[in-house]
């Protein structure tokens, strides 16, 4: 990154802030997640204190116990000296209008915000303060101070025994946003991997992309232990490193040490400390973390203000769609009401029709954008299409055997001339399968009526969810009238299956050419191919020809040769049973029997008339539900409506919006409003939202790495990294004289310095991947 990028880099960071913090203001935080820092810890780890060094001045309030009470949302604002006195300073807060230049009626505010609202007994709300610092010894940064975790509820206090778990939700609803930079602060005089900041930061941030530790109280170590292995990222890894801090003691704090004296006295303390001096620059020092957090917020802002834009959009489209769907509310003019009456009748009519007809219907979009597509043509088809579709796939006769065809026949002969069959047997054979078709046809009514009825309540649900009352009128009539046309569909199809059991006649061209004359009982079946008998008179074959037709099995005896043939075997084993061989038999009666041809003949008469029977039936059931049931409610339903629902009185009862209805129009009228300010902000400066997405490509956050340090000696800085760094300590406290005991110390400081790489078999945090490392400013 070269010179001018980083001028270009903290020219712009004072805008996209002050456009983050304008965002917030507006209300844009409670529906879409900004940027921002978070600082996180347990309580008494130095949270206050380091916030504190970075404001540069004494603001937050200090007690035994729990010291932040309610999350403390920090907006500072570098001013330039060269146009604000050299020590000007004032704060404001969100909802004070006063401009306050005395400090500590800065903390006494504080104390008094947060005691209203969690009470005066150690309570602790997620209900945050905003409070905006000016100075010229600040940054230009915006912090979060969350409640420290806190593990033992304080006697006498508001805090119940689960304080340690409401802590720490509250903690993770902050840090869990993916857009949430996590500042872990922990004691350097503790063992890190039993730190609850970064077990939790690892769960909300399993890459360690957005997450910078912080080690407080680094100078009250027990001798012979110092924390040069966690600077050096060696000990548990993190992607963006530490920053070793020296707080004010608790003898500093009570003899009134001011911050600024408090920095001076931090920079010599680790250039004068014979382990920590050593260190690359960037490891240690209020100075250090200012800068880290700096290019880091950059980054992070960078990243997602294009998505934040995009995203504004998005959701005031979406508002906007249901606001629509809702309305502007009841009107009181009658005309208004009678003509959004109509409105709505002709939208649920309208989208009715289009569904049973299967067009395209952008209403359908508009009012159930979030539901299913609703097929009601495509159901009601799929209804027709399998009605009787089983019979059509079977035989009527398949079970019944020619023994119970020959009873049958014989039954119905009476006393008249044996051998003439009767009609009355085809009624009586047929009559019982044509009984299968009663109950599927009036189930095929029943079933598409129910679907014509679950069809309109799911559009009038949607078309009057703002009215309900006129939503169960309209379902009401739209009832009352798919109930007259089902009865009067009903009997017209009852009707259709009594004609057919009741009267056996048909007109079908194929079954009155096979089965209206005999011929089709005595034609033989074809001749397999190649075996076609000659004619008399043809050349005899010969070769593999003759050897064939000699092994032919003999021509097929006549019906009548078999029946004989039959007939004669028969009484011959009858008269040897009974009078002996040799003996001449008693006569006896011989019973009648029906030839095979003749009963199968029979048998296909009553299969094809069937098969032509669910045929007709296939057709003519789907046609008269679809005209007398559906056909004539769509026809009907918008007419009745209008002449039902056009009553002055009962029109000012039905247009009664619930509640909930009001609310829900009342919230998105305020989103609404939200999103289209937040849009305002953006546009201020579109130019700068357009081109975030593709300036200063290095700076992406998932780039931003601590690289490993240089093997010897410390390098020099490049011309930009100066001229960073330079612009960066304008910002902050200068000491007097800074003591250099070694080179290192000596040179500027760059704001992402270069610790050690993590040695072989370091514990990690996170398990990622490590990146190239920044060039430039930033190492």
């Amino acid at each position: 990154m070269g010179e001018e990028t980083g001028q270009m880099l903290y020219s712009n960071l004072r805008q996209l802030i002050t456009t983050v913090d304008e965002l917030r203001d507006v209300g844009l935080q409670k529906y879409v997640n900004l940027p921002r820092i978070v600082v996180a810890g347990t309580q008494s780890s130095g949270k206050s204190s380091v916030l504190e060094s970075i404001i540069g001045l004494d603001v937050l309030p200090r007690h035994a116990g729990v010291c932040t009470r309610r999350p403390l949302e920090l907006r500072l604002v570098h001013l330039d000296e060269r146009e604000h006195g050299k020590d000007e300073a004032f704060a404001e807060f969100a909802d004070n209008p006063k401009k306050f230049t005395n400090f500590a009626e800065v903390t006494a505010e504080i104390e008094r915000l947060t005691d209203s609202v969690a009470g005066q007994k150690k309570g602790i709300v997620d209900e945050p303060i905003t409070l905006t610092i000016h100075a010229t010894v600040c940054p230009d940064l915006t912090v979060i101070d969350l409640p420290g975790i806190t593990r033992v509820p304080l006697k006498d206090s508001a805090q119940g025994d689960d304080i340690e778990q409401v802590t720490k939700d509250m903690t993770n609803r902050y840090i869990e946003d993916p857009r949430t930079i996590i500042l872990a602060v922990m004691a350097a005089n503790q063992d890190l991997s039993t730190s609850d900041a970064l077990q939790m930061a690892r769960k909300a941030d399993p890459k360690g992309t957005r997450t910078i530790g912080v080690l407080t109280k680094i100078d009250i170590m027990d001798r012979g232990v110092d924390a040069m292995r966690s600077l050096r990222n060696e000990e548990i890894p993190l992607r963006l490193g530490y920053v070793g801090i020296k707080n004010r003691s608790q003898e500093d704090i009570q003899s009134k040490m001011k911050v600024q004296d408090a920095l001076k006295a931090e920079e010599k303390w680790f250039s004068e400390h014979p382990k920590y001096s050593k260190l690359p620059p960037g490891h240690a020092g209020t100075r250090s973390l200012v800068d880290k957090l700096t290019v880091v917020l950059y980054a992070h802002i960078k990243a997602f203000l294009p998505q934040i834009c995009t995203e504004i959009q998005d959701k005031r489209s979406k508002v906007e769609q249901r606001l629509r769907e809702l309305g502007d509310g009841v009107p009181v003019d009658p005309r208004e009401r009678t003509q959004l009456m109509w409105t709505l009748i002709n939208d649920y009519c309208e989208m009715f029709r289009n569904t049973i007809r299967g067009k395209h219907d952008r209403r359908l979009q508009m009012y159930m954008h979030n539901e299913d597509v609703i097929a009601g043509g495509c159901m009601i088809r799929n209804i027709f299409v399998d009605f009787l579709w089983e019979l059509d796939q079977t035989d009527a006769l398949e079970g019944l055997s020619d023994e119970e065809m020959s009873n049958a026949i014989r039954l119905h002969e009476g006393d008249s001339l044996p051998g003439f069959p009767s009609m009355d047997t085809f009624e009586f054979l047929m009559l019982p399968h044509l009984r299968k078709i009663q109950v599927p046809s009036l189930e095929c009514l029943d079933r598409a009526t129910q679907t014509i009825e679950q069809l309109t309540q799911r559009i009038a649900a949607a078309v009057f969810r703002r009215f309900p009352k006129l939503a169960d009128q309209v379902l009401n009539l739209s009832k009352r009238i798919l109930s007259e046309q089902q009865e009067k569909t009903r009997s017209i199809i009852q009707n259709i299956v009594d004609m057919e059991m009741g009267y056996l006649f048909t007109n079908d061209e194929g079954f009155l050419v096979k089965h209206g004359g005999m011929e089709s009982m005595f034609e033989k079946p074809p001749p397999p191919p190649g075996k076609a008998a000659r004619r008399d008179g043809a050349p005899p074959k010969s070769g593999a020809a003759a050897f064939e037709e000699a092994e032919a099995p003999p021509p097929e005896k006549s019906a009548f040769q078999k029946a004989s043939e039959a007939t004669s075997n028969a009484w011959d084993k009858t008269k040897t049973a009974l009078v002996g061989p040799g003996q001449p038999a008693k006569p006896s009666r011989k019973k009648p029997q029906y030839a095979k041809q003749f009963i199968d003949e029979i048998r296909s008469r009553l299969n094809s008339y069937f098969k032509l029977v669910v045929r007709n039936v296939r057709d003519a059931v789907p046609k008269n539900i679809g005209w007398f049931l559906v056909r004539a409610t769509m026809e009907k339903l918008q007419f009745e409506l209008y002449t039902a629902l056009q009553d002055p009185e009962q029109m000012a009862k039905n247009f009664g919006e619930p509640p909930h209805i009001m609310e829900e129009r009342k919230q998105l009228m305020l989103q609404k409003s939200t999103l289209s300010r937040s849009y305002t902000v953006l546009q201020k400066d579109p130019v700068m939202v357009n081109q975030l997405s593709f300036s200063f490509g290095d700076l992406d956050l998932d780039d931003i790495q601590v690289p490993p340090p240089p093997p010897t000696s410390q390098p020099a800085q490049s011309a930009p990294a100066q001229a960073v760094a330079a612009r960066t300590s304008a910002r902050m406290p200068q000491p007097a004289a800074r003591p250099s005991p070694t080179a290192a110390t000596a040179a500027p400081t760059p704001m992402m310095p270069r610790p050690a790489a993590p040695k072989a078999g370091a514990r990690s945090l996170f398990d990622d991947e490590d990146k190239p490392a920044l060039q430039g400013p930033l190492g």
